[in-house]
């Protein structure tokens, strides 16, 4: 199965699971169907977030935090929502 692309800005926001009002940014060095690798800009921190499923959150940790990420599909792409199918 071929996985939807993700669209992605060079820098995100990494949402801390016990603070959540304590985001992370982060560059986006590569991505890939379960993988999230990211920089801490000004620092030489690198590390990876990964999801289980295509449909679940990127998840991770570094020192002692824990993130998630949850992307949002490409405008391009129709929403399960929006698709209509006509019956004849």
């Amino acid at each position: 199965m071929v996985s939807r692309k993700i669209a992605m800005e060079s820098r995100i926001k990494l949402i801390d699971v016990d603070r959540p009002d304590e985001p992370l940014e982060v560059e986006v060095e590569r991505v890939m169907e379960s993988t999230l690798r990211v920089l801490v800009p000004n620092t030489v921190i690198r590390f990876e977030l990964r999801r289980p499923s295509e449909d679940a959150p990127f998840e991770g940790a570094v020192g002692g935090r824990y993130f998630i990420f949850e992307p949002q599909p490409r405008a391009s792409e129709p929403s399960a929502s929006k698709i209509k199918t006509r019956r004849k």
